[in-house]
């Protein structure tokens, strides 16, 4: 009996690269800029194209992947005008239930990878024969498993440093009882008002997380 093959359909295309011309892709942009502009002017010369991406799944943990950074090869430099491509999971960022601030975190993330390749010996930034700058990518500051914080707590450096961080971030002031009607204030000897014990060891947190941080930054 002879089989019948069945008709393929076109391949399906795993890539699209994003406009800016468009409404969508201009906000895209910008929101790219502006970041670059606020917390990445050392890749202010860097020149990223942004990317859809519709083919990723899940993998066996059932993880997805929202972004990725990805450094162009010498080769691809010559063959088109960008040192790095940020390729966005389309489904999630154009979701309703996706926030702003979510999208621009994740950008701000994928930001963080791409960074300039310094000389080892002066530190200052490598360029190329023809004065362009050299680019490379940066690795994430913690890897670790959750379930291992969860046995041994904070165990080393790294982990330290984003434990600050995420204390400075989302730690914001609470008035006890004693200062709940005006918060951080209650009343002193003699008529005077003075700063609750309550805020004082509050901001010692703020100040030991922002020194962590700032440790993190130099080193």
């Amino acid at each position: 009996m002879r089989r019948t093959r069945k008709v393929k359909g076109p391949k399906r295309i795993a890539y699209e690269l994003i406009n800016p011309e468009t409404k969508i892709g201009g906000s895209i942009y910008l929101l790219m800029r502006d970041l670059i502009t606020d917390f990445h002017e050392e890749i202010s010369e860097a020149r990223i194209a942004l990317a859809w991406n519709t083919s990723w799944k899940p993998d066996v943990d059932g993880r997805v992947v929202l972004g990725k950074c990805k450094k162009a090869s010498d080769l691809d430099r010559e063959l088109a005008a960008y040192d790095f491509i940020i390729l966005l999971r389309q489904a999630w960022w154009t979701s309703r239930e996706t926030t702003d601030g979510q999208r621009r975190a994740l950008m701000d993330h994928e930001l963080c990878h791409a960074t300039v390749r310094l000389d080892e010996r002066t530190g200052d930034p490598v360029r190329d024969e023809r004065k362009r700058l050299v680019f490379r990518m940066r690795k994430h500051d913690v890897e670790e498993f959750t379930s291992i914080v969860e046995r041994h707590g904070i165990y080393k450096g790294d982990l330290e440093r984003m434990y600050a961080a995420m204390i400075l971030r989302a730690e914001p002031f609470k008035s006890c009882d004693d200062c709940h009607d005006s918060p951080g204030w209650v009343a002193g000897e003699a008529q005077t008002v003075v700063r609750c014990a309550c805020w004082h060891r509050w901001r010692e947190r703020q100040a030991a997380a922002r020194e962590a941080r700032e440790e993190r930054a130099t080193t």
